[in-house]
Parts: structure tokens; C-alpha cells; sequence
């Protein structure tokens, strides 16, 4: 496993950087504060990823994109979500779901619906799993019936008609594309019964409601969607019928590393502003860097985050060594980052972090005053 990323690799992760920095960080704070959260959002955002070529990078050439791999997303990912995590948000979730098509499309279907993509500036993807009464219980070994996504989609002469209700779905109302999960043998558990099927947000019968009023991650719209006697014809179902739930189990390896990695963007540049902050704030005579304790709690951030970004990135690895990949790597990575990197952001933020926040409690005062970490903290850059 070689840990040093290659030069088209380190190549995307400067076009990614140089986004996040020139066109992303100047307008972030001004969004996140709009009170109407679909206002927070920014197509000036997502017509300059085009521009670069990032909003379609996972992709082959012919449909707009670069073929990157798991890591070098997850490596763009960290970048762009250090300016901000909707940003980010916005670029994954379209490219897990471009991926998804490539990768279980016919070529009719990567010829209508990924050169769609990318002819449009502003195409983005949705996919709606999520709705009122059904999260991650549509990813749990449960056989009854009654758990999991209870929209339904009937047969019809030529195609499926259907009917039922989404939220909290991320690009709902700014997609041009969505992915639409549907239980197609409601007499099955849910694994084994939902079909995913390919529509276009203007299709008759689609609507969206309300834009969810989020404390973080604003730039990123998510929104209600309403499926109301939404016909698709049979060209458009995405994959095998009734196995969409394990075609994005077996197809999405990297889904939760993308996910790990916008935490781990969020995380750096918290401990970045809380090493800028302890360097130029002066207590007892000296910044406050300079005394123990401090430079201990920023050594040990400083570490945990390190480690959390090795994890992300193996896992972002595994995914592109399809052959022998373990199934727990596409499952922990959306544990480690937030939880390693959600302890170093409420640190730097609030101080030490209360025991619900972490299972070993508040950090011990001797360990806090370990000196190899207070010297660690002064090297950082």
C-alpha cells in the first residue's frame, strides 16, 4: 500500500485547494449566514467546480470528468471542505451517484443521463433514500416488512408509476438528475424489494417542499421530495429490479470515506484557526501555545486528527482495490472521522470536550501535560 499520492493525484488536489480557497472561502461565511436556507446555496459555486473540471472529475472523459479514483476524491473532498462542508457536500453527493449510473448503467442511459450532466453547467445529482419514518433502517438486517422506505412504485404498461415522500435529501431542489429508491415488492424486506430508477426534476408529478433549516452544512440544500403518480418507463430503471439497496452496498465502497473526508476538511481548519489563535494570544506573559497544558491538548488534536485522516484514506484506497475488499471499511469510515474529527472541532471551539462527546470522558490533566505532544504542537505549522 504506498502512501504517497502520485502527480496527477497531487495535480487534483491543488485544483481542488486553489477552488476551495480563491472561490469557495471569500463567499462561505456570507451564505451560511442567509436565514432562508435555499438561499445559502450558490450556483456561482457550482459553475466555477465546472469550470475547473471538478464537478464531474470520478467520470471518463466522454461524460465531462477525469476517471479519478476513491482517493484523489477524498483527498479534493478535505480540501474543499476546509473552505466549507456544504460546498463539499454538494460535489459528493454527485459524484457517488454519477459513479453509481456509470457503473450500473446501460450505455443508452450513460448517453442520456451522464451526457446530460455534463452539458449542463449546473447538473447536479440527487438521490432520494431518506423519508419522514425511514433512515438507516433501510440498511438494516431487519426481514419485516414494515421497516424501511415505504415509497412504491407499481407496474404499469411500459414502466412503473410512483407514489410516496422524501426528506432531507441532499441537491433535491437544485438536481437535475435524481435517483429515485422504490419499493417494487412491498411483500419483501426491504433489501430485497426496492428498485432505484432514473428521472429528471422537471419529470410531471415531481415536486419539492421545504429546504431544511440546518444548522451546519448550509451551503449544501437539503429538501423534501414528493413523488405524486410519477411515471418512468422500463429504460430508466437503474441496475437489476428489486436489488438497488444491494447494488449501493456492493457499488458505493467509498460513500462514507467521501463523507469522512469533508469532516476531516472541517476538523484541520479548526485546529488551524486554533493554532493561529493560541500563537498570537498572550497569557502570563507568553502566547498561549507556549504553556504545557495548551500545547499538550493541540498536540493530541493534532495527532487524532492525523490518524483519522490515515483510516479515511485507507478506506478511500480499499475502495479502488475492489478484488478482497473488507465490507467494515465502507462502513467505519463515517464513525472514525466525525468522531475523532467532531472531538478536535468541539475542543478548539468550546474547550474540553464533555464525556458524551467521547468514550474515555474529559482527557486526563497528566496525559494533557505529556511533553512530547506539547512539542509537537509548537512544530505545527
Amino acid at each position: 500500500m504506498d502512501w504517497v499520492l502520485g502527480p496527477e493525484q497531487r495535480r487534483w488536489r491543488e485544483i481542488a485547494r486553489t477552488y476551495a480557497v480563491e472561490v469557495v472561502a471569500p463567499r462561505a461565511a456570507g451564505l451560511d449566514a442567509q436565514v432562508d436556507p435555499a438561499m445559502a446555496f450558490s450556483w456561482e459555486l457550482v459553475e466555477a467546480a465546472s469550470d475547473r473540471g471538478l464537478r464531474l472529475a470520478p467520470l471518463p472523459g466522454a461524460f465531462g470528468g477525469a476517471r479519478t479514483d476513491f482517493l484523489t476524491n477524498a483527498v479534493m473532498l478535505e480540501e474543499i471542505a476546509a473552505a466549507d462542508l456544504g460546498a463539499a457536500v454538494v460535489l459528493a453527493q454527485t459524484w457517488k451517484f454519477a459513479q453509481l449510473v456509470m457503473e450500473l448503467g446501460t450505455p443508452d442511459q450513460h448517453e442520456r443521463w451522464l451526457r446530460r450532466l455534463a452539458a449542463n453547467r449546473r447538473g447536479l445529482v440527487a438521490a432520494s433514500l431518506t423519508e419522514p419514518q425511514a433512515g438507516s433502517d433501510n440498511l438494516l438486517p431487519y426481514d419485516g416488512v414494515q421497516g424501511g422506505l415505504q415509497t412504491r412504485a407499481r407496474r404499469v404498461e411500459g414502466g412503473w408509476v410512483l407514489r410516496g415522500e422524501k426528506r432531507y435529501i441532499s441537491n433535491a431542489n437544485r438536481a437535475d438528475v435524481i435517483l429515485a429508491f422504490a419499493r417494487t415488492r412491498p411483500d419483501l424486506p426491504v433489501r430485497q424489494g426496492v428498485t432505484c430508477f432514473l428521472l429528471s426534476a422537471d419529470t410531471p408529478g415531481v415536486s419539492f417542499g421545504s429546504v431544511h433549516d440546518k444548522m451546519g452544512e448550509r451551503l449544501a440544500n437539503n429538501a423534501e421530495i414528493f413523488y405524486d403518480e410519477v411515471f418512468v418507463p422500463d429504460r430508466d430503471v437503474l441496475g437489476q429490479e428489486n436489488a438497488a439497496l444491494a447494488d449501493v452496498a456492493r457499488l458505493l465502497r467509498g460513500s462514507n470515506a467521501y463523507a469522512a473526508a469533508c469532516v476531516l476538511g472541517v476538523a484541520r481548519t479548526a485546529l488551524t484557526r486554533a493554532l493561529r489563535y493560541t500563537r498570537s494570544r498572550v497569557q502570563g506573559g507568553k502566547p498561549v501555545i507556549e504553556h504545557d497544558d495548551i500545547a499538550a491538548q493541540l498536540g493530541e488534536l493534532y495527532a487524532q486528527l492525523d490518524m483519522a485522516r490515515t483510516y479515511v484514506f485507507r478506506a478511500a484506497w480499499a475502495a479502488d482495490h475492489a478484488e478482497g475488499f473488507d465490507p467494515k471499511l465502507a462502513a467505519a469510515p463515517k464513525s472514525v472521522g466525525p468522531g475523532s474529527c467532531g472531538r478536535t472541532a468541539w475542543r478548539n471551539c468550546c474547550g474540553t470536550p464533555p464525556s458524551s462527546c467521547t468514550p474515555m470522558g474529559p482527557t486526563p490533566s497528566c496525559a494533557r501535560r505529556s511533553p512530547p505532544t506539547s512539542a509537537l504542537a509548537r512544530t505545527m505549522s
